[in-house]
């Protein structure tokens, strides 16, 4: 599993957003899909009976969501009471590097940044973002971030019908 992935987005930023983790669809591309290993590693933790259950996990992987009071949707394993991630130590992948994306191009693997994170819009032109996407450069070039990848090509998903949210980054070299 990758779990030594740094956080972009502050956590005090991220507690008080609305938007992460909520959907607009109950089966929205944007839910997180839960890799084998991630899998692997609830069970080594003992979280299976919380995380490797039916009604958590769809048949793709991807987490399930909960209907909300306003027609809206939510992860099934976040709590509005305090806006936080019920699994957060063992978060998938994908919520690791949220609000960078990894899409399917026809030119391979691409980073994308979802320029819909308020953290995002509000850091996008400072060199603090510049650094981040150079330490992302490195990270995808490691070879264990690679194999990842290559086993769990669910993570990667054809996100063209939100072109307009998404600003590509860079190239995956795989």
């Amino acid at each position: 599993m990758i779990n030594n992935l740094t956080q972009y987005v502050p956590s005090e930023v991220c507690l008080a957003c609305d938007g992460c983790c909520r959907f607009k669809e109950e089966d929205s591309r944007w839910r997180p899909v839960v890799a084998p290993e991630e899998m692997t590693s609830a069970v080594q933790e003992g979280l299976a009976r919380y995380i490797l259950t039916k009604e958590a996990l769809d048949q793709k992987n991807r987490i399930k969501t909960t209907r909300c009071h306003d027609g809206t949707y939510q992860c099934r394993f976040f709590s509005p009471d305090g806006n936080i991630c019920t699994i957060y130590a063992y978060r998938p992948f994908e919520c690791r590097l949220y609000p960078f994306v990894l899409m399917r191009q026809r030119q391979g693997i691409v980073l994308t940044v979802h320029l819909s994170c308020p953290h995002i819009q509000n850091t996008r032109n400072l060199m603090e973002f510049d650094r981040y996407v150079l330490y992302l450069k490195k990270f995808f070039q490691m070879a264990k971030v690679r194999r990842f990848i290559r086993k769990n090509a669910a993570l990667i998903d054809d996100y063209a019908d939100y072109q307009d949210e998404l600003e590509m980054l860079f190239l995956i070299e795989m």
